[in-house]
């Protein structure tokens, strides 16, 4: 992982890992996470992975995990309304740079997945949550944040079941979509499908 190369040079290295979940959701806000490392972290690091490689229990035991640590992270959405108006790659770099702006303090290394941010001297990373704890950690926050927004979303709108979805384009999402319109969560700068605005 990059922070044990970091910190088999120096062990007072502070790292900052960034990355961003619902890039690809017709529905909801993108969010992104930045999580700040130091050496003393290792040993709560070790089942750290790309969240999409854990189940939805380990990634809240982790999280749980890092605020009882009292482990830095910061997190930034927006919304389907922003992204409609912005684009989603804007919107993308928007949530990674607000995230680690929020959390930034000079002689932090910063790293980013895949994305490249034009500050703080960040450094992108081809699969970062497989090469860094801090982006796989930012990956796990971001997801189980976005994930419990889509549940509740999910309450609200009860006919896209956007708790097991979490917003995207499944089959069954894509059904609901035409039989009852969009509702106002969903992104209509993305292909929905042939029902784009509300019915009647």
């Amino acid at each position: 992982m990059i922070e044990d190369q970091n910190w088999a040079k120096n062990k007072n290295q502070r790292i900052i890992g960034a990355d961003e979940v619902g890039r690809g959701s017709l529905a909801g806000p993108i969010v992104g996470a930045a999580v700040k490392l130091e050496f003393q972290h290792l040993d709560l690091l070790k089942d750290v992975k790309d969240s999409k490689k854990l189940s939805p229990k380990k990634r809240e035991e982790i999280y749980e995990r890092v605020k009882a640590n009292k482990i830095e992270y910061s997190i930034s959405e927006c919304s389907n309304l922003h992204i409609d108006q912005n684009g989603i790659s804007v919107s993308n770099k928007e949530v990674l740079f607000n995230s680690i702006n929020k959390l930034y303090q000079k002689s932090d290394k910063v790293y980013v997945d895949h994305f490249k941010i034009d500050k703080f001297g960040s450094i992108s990373l081809v699969r970062g949550e497989d090469n860094s704890y801090s982006i796989a950690l930012a990956s796990i926050i971001a997801k189980v944040y976005r994930d419990n927004l889509m549940v509740d979303f999910g309450s609200k709108y009860p006919q896209y079941f956007f708790e097991k979805n979490k917003g995207y384009g499944t089959r069954e999402h894509l059904n609901m979509i035409q039989k009852y319109g969009v509702c106002d969560i969903h992104r209509l700068s993305f292909n929905l499908g042939p029902t784009q605005q509300p019915p009647g």
